[in-house]
């Protein structure tokens, strides 16, 4: 199918009608609702059924609807569906420009998710996707709702996605390669701030740096620097979004001596300043 001869979804008119500017939004679901022809849309959502029946066709797959079922269309995709009565979805969607911002939150390249959307979950992972669902819904309904939050909710949200992609993945084939880098990204959340050297979570996840960056480069196409940095960059993105902080104050916060430290890593690995990219998204 040609996205341009279907009609398109934008997000500016779930902003219109939430009353919202934010580029994350959540929307809750419990009546039948069906859409036989396909329809693109310009933005990025995850879909968490808590109960469900039916059908929901991308890019002319059909899955069948499940309870506890995670379900990601991306920018550019297209979907209908036909989710029965007693169907009830907690949705988060994502602008396209700030999803550009966080597509390196996927540890896998796009394509691999485009082919693989659908999400079969445990009964505690769906529990804590929907702690972290509803705690973007909180966060938006604030008054004073800070966009920090949010934005770390859906940082969340992705790498418990991660953690059931590593453990349910075909692509990796033994049962040792899975926990081990699961147990790196789990440290890496808590330490990103802190700690960007692959002796640092070599240890920490038992083996050695040169067997942490084999695991990297055989899954993640990249050594473990690179997945290191990667992750760095996300959260530094992340606190220069959210209001309230200086730039300084963020270099100081993940541990960079000085300005020009922090300014230097940053454009190494986004190819701009940290000013020059808020400026952009200005």
């Amino acid at each position: 199918m040609k996205n341009h001869q279907y009609p398109v979804e934008h997000f500016e008119d779930f902003q219109n009608k939430k009353g919202s500017n934010e580029d994350i939004l959540y929307f809750k679901t419990k009546s039948a609702i069906q859409r036989k022809d396909p329809i693109g849309l310009d933005f990025f959502s995850f879909l968490l059924f808590e109960t469900g029946s039916g059908t929901h066709t991308i890019d002319d797959v059909v899955y069948e609807i499940q309870s506890k079922q995670l379900h990601l269309i991306f920018p550019g995709q297209l979907h209908s569906w036909d989710i029965l009565a007693g169907s009830k979805v907690h949705t988060v969607f994502v602008s396209a420009k700030l999803f550009r911002l966080f597509e390196n939150f996927f540890i896998y390249p796009i394509d691999f998710y485009k082919k693989n959307p659908v999400f079969e979950l445990s009964s505690q992972i769906y529990r804590e996707l929907l702690v972290e669902f509803k705690g973007i819904d909180r966060e938006l309904a604030h008054a004073e709702g800070m966009r920090e939050i949010i934005y770390s909710k859906f940082r969340v949200i992705s790498l418990m996605f991660n953690r059931l992609v590593l453990h349910g993945s075909k692509q990796i084939g033994d049962s040792k390669s899975g926990p081990l880098l699961t147990r790196f990204s789990l440290l890496l959340l808590a330490f990103s701030r802190e700690q960007r050297t692959v002796k640092f979570y070599a240890e920490r996840t038992g083996v050695s740096a040169n067997y942490l960056n084999i695991l990297c480069q055989r899954y993640f196409e990249m050594n473990a620097n690179a997945f290191i940095s990667k992750e760095v960059i996300n959260v530094i993105i992340i606190e220069l979004l959210s209001a309230g902080r200086t730039v300084k104050e963020i270099a100081m916060e993940f541990n960079f001596n000085d300005l020009s430290g922090f300014s230097n890593y940053f454009k190494r690995h986004t190819g701009l300043s940290p000013r020059d990219f808020l400026s952009l998204q200005e």
